[in-house]
């Protein structure tokens, strides 16, 4: 039986304006996606006793919950429309009321009933001028709720943003108050980022842009390939290495360097090796949670950075080492430029176009999924080659076709305890299948060849 309880909420404020940098962001990508956008969709489910979060639960501590959160992160009660000229802007309301979906289950099927809970809230794409970005749901048994259900809309935040929503959610499922007050809002954000402060930061971070646009070359791969018959429009291939995550970790550990630079080096010479480039020109997902006002911020805050590695000739490929500390520099750059204007960035990307007389490819994108990726990394003295060989065999690859994808190449990092796990979604006109293959067990091979080889020499 599924009941639903209503949930009245009534914030400090309400009001409408243009969408800060982060949003346009997602919005644009949500764009690209269409009509498949609602794979881009975020949900959790919470058991409330096997997490020791707490027991009893009352349906009454769920409903609690849903307002406490949405009273407080603006970002929840914020719907995207078409201002008068077709200019998405932000709605922030004030008030309103958020169902809470109540599922009744036994002892034995309430696992199950959360897991097709969250289905249901997960699948539907949004709508985005009139759905709340936010909905919640509870499996109860008897009276007492087990698992706590949770969906939202990619628009309304990101990775780093649904760390600080997790964290409040859960703060209130135990019934622990929230004592220090939220991190900026995004109407605040978008109110700062049209400011001279903003605009400046802005200018600061497209300087940087353009002093690599005006120089890189203008494609990431050869022009005029066809696909190849029989080839779907898109691969997502994902490979999963146990032995991949040791040596990453050992690579980390002795160049001192974040995870995320390691497998992004790996990525970039591989990339290099296939394509004939000397350096390889990445977007890099940007979280900017290091910036003041952010870190617990619940609206979203990712940009793209720009991330150029010189990767050398081909003679110089099987040198990932070198490439290593390269890439942490230049990441560490693309992180502090990724905060600007989305228009202002396509002003430039028109008027570099116009000067080279042709577009600059920016196909190339790479996300790191995982939470604690950009943490500089001490570990690693532990690790043995024998113990990276000895995983060698658990190397797993699968295999999905795509109709449709926002990029010709973009390489994700899963968070999978003790695996580094890699999805490539590929464009077949320029990685076919036998391509999207090498490349992902390319990047291991050259991780496990450089463990080994700063085993030796260490």
């Amino acid at each position: 039986m599924t009941e639903r309880a209503l949930v009245e909420f009534s914030g400090s404020r309400g009001g409408v304006c243009g969408l800060s940098w982060g949003q346009v962001a997602i919005w644009r990508a949500i764009q690209r996606m269409v009509p498949d956008d609602a794979a881009l969709n975020m949900s959790w489910v919470t058991d409330l006793e096997g997490e020791g979060i707490s027991t009893g639960t009352p349906l009454s501590r769920i409903t609690a919950t849903v307002r406490t959160v949405v009273e407080r992160h603006e970002s929840l009660r914020t719907r995207v429309r078409a201002a008068g000229d077709g200019t998405p802007v932000q709605d922030v309301a004030a008030a309103g009321t958020i169902e809470v979906h109540v599922v009744d289950a036994t002892a034995d099927t309430a696992a199950a009933e959360a897991r097709a809970l969250q289905e249901r809230l997960t699948a539907p794409a949004y709508d985005y001028p009139d759905d709340w970005p936010f909905r919640a749901g509870a499996v109860r048994v008897g009276d007492v709720v087990t698992h706590a259900v949770f969906g939202i809309c990619h628009l309304v935040t990101d990775r780093g943003g649904l760390t600080a929503l997790v964290r409040d959610v859960v703060l209130g499922l135990r019934g622990e108050p929230l004592a220090e007050p939220a991190d900026r809002q995004p109407y605040d954000q978008a109110l700062h980022q049209r400011s001279a402060a903003g605009r400046r930061q802005s200018e600061k971070a497209l300087r940087y842009w353009a002093r690599h646009l005006e120089t890189v070359p203008l494609r990431r791969f050869p022009a005029g390939t066809p696909r190849p018959a029989g080839e779907p429009p898109f691969w997502a291939a994902t490979l999963g290495s146990p032995a991949g995550d040791l040596a990453v970790t050992l690579l980390a550990g002795r160049e001192r360097v974040s995870t995320s630079a390691v497998i992004l080096a790996a990525a970039a010479v591989q990339l290099a090796r296939q394509t004939g480039a000397r350096e390889t020109v990445a977007q890099v997902i940007v979280s900017n949670r290091f910036r003041p006002g952010l870190a617990g911020a619940v609206g979203p805050a990712s940009q793209d950075g720009l991330c150029v590695i010189e990767v050398g000739p081909p003679e110089a490929h099987d040198d990932l080492l070198r490439v290593i500390g390269r890439t942490m520099r230049a990441s560490l750059q693309a992180y502090l430029h990724a905060q600007y204007d989305p228009a202002a960035l396509d002003d430039l990307l028109a008027e570099v176009g116009a000067a080279r007389g042709g577009e600059v490819d920016l196909s190339v994108s790479f996300n790191d999924r995982r939470f604690d990726s950009q943490t500089p990394v001490a570990a690693g003295e532990t690790v043995t080659p024998a113990a990276i060989e000895a995983l060698r065999p658990a190397t797993t690859l699968r295999w999905e076709r795509i109709e449709h994808y926002g990029a010709r190449y973009f390489l994700h990092v899963n968070a999978v305890p003790g695996s580094l796990d890699l999805t490539l979604f590929a464009d077949t006109a320029v990685l076919p299948a036998a391509a999207v293959e090498e490349h992902l067990r390319g990047i291991e091979r050259l991780l496990l060849r450089a463990a080994a080889e700063a085993a030796v020499a260490a």
